[in-house]
This record gives C-alpha cells, structure tokens and sequence, in this order.
C-alpha cells in the first residue's frame, strides 16, 4: 500500500514541478490568478492555497524521496547516485521559489555568489517574474549541488566497482 502511494506522489509531485515551474517561467508569480483561470471559479483562495501547500510540501516531497531511495537500491554508475540528490534539492528550491516564495526565493538567492563567478557580468534581479534571474540562479545551485558531486562519481566510480557479472 506504501509503495503505490509513494508511486502516486513520484507521478502528482513530477507533474507538479513541471506545472508550476512552466507556469511561474512563463506567467509570473504574482498572477496566480492566470494560472488557471477555471481554478478560481471552482475553489476559493484558501482551498486552492491548502491544495498547492499539500502538493509542495508533502507529495512532492515524498515523491522525490521515493525516487531516491529506488536510485539507490538498484545498481547504477555511482556518479548518478551521487548527483541525483543535488538534482532534487535544486529541482525542488526552484518549486519553493515558485509555489513558496519566502522560503524557495531565499535559499535560490544563495547561489548569487556562484553564479556571479560563472558568469562574470550578470545583473540578477529580485523580482519574481524575471525568469532569466531565477534560472539562473537554478543553474548555479544545480552546478554546485548536482555537477560536482556527479564529476567525483564518474572519477570514484571505475574504482569502486565489484567484480565484473559475465
């Protein structure tokens, strides 16, 4: 019973992220309203708010770990399993910047300092809508939690194997 629900939660916090994320990109966040038009005649404001809290904060969540914890169990090159985890945590501070705002926003604004070093000249805005900011912001935080992980996995990772399978 455990298993499907965490498969139900991989699939509803996957089209989540993609939903939210795609939406905050190309409409803005401080246009929910335009997000989904029909969601405003159908529930109020504070159902729609519980409804978005849950799918952050629990399903997702959930999901992601789920994901995880299936990486880790079967076999796979080490350098994914060690990148994966940064993956979701930048996948997922990208969602809190977009659905939770004062939690995500913060945490993304603390890859400035990387980014600014990646790409000496950039301008990062604090304004919400501009995507190009935030993406990379994303970009960095991925670089940082995700790509160097992932470049000791692949060079650990021929040092670490067992005994070939024929």
């Amino acid at each position: 019973m455990l298993e499907r629900l965490g498969r139900v939660c991989v699939g509803l916090g996957f089209v989540w992220v993609v939903t939210v994320v795609g939406l905050w990109l190309t409409v803005g966040l401080d246009r929910p309203d335009e997000w989904a038009p029909y969601l405003d005649q159908i529930l109020s404001g504070d159902a729609r708010d519980g409804v978005y809290t849950f799918l952050t904060f629990v399903v997702t969540p959930i999901g992601m770990l789920m994901l995880l914890r299936d990486m880790f169990a079967d076999e796979g090159p080490l350098w994914l399993k060690l990148a994966a985890p940064g993956v979701f945590v930048s996948v997922y501070a990208l969602l809190l910047a977009a659905a939770a705002p004062s939690v995500g926003q913060p945490f993304l604004q603390g890859a400035d300092p990387i980014v600014t070093k990646l790409i000496p000249g950039i301008t990062l805005s604090q304004r919400p809508t501009d995507s190009a900011s935030w993406l990379a912001r994303f970009a960095g935080l991925l670089v940082l939690l995700a790509g160097v992980p992932g470049v000791v996995g692949a060079i650990l990772g021929p040092f670490t194997r067992g005994p070939r399978r024929h």
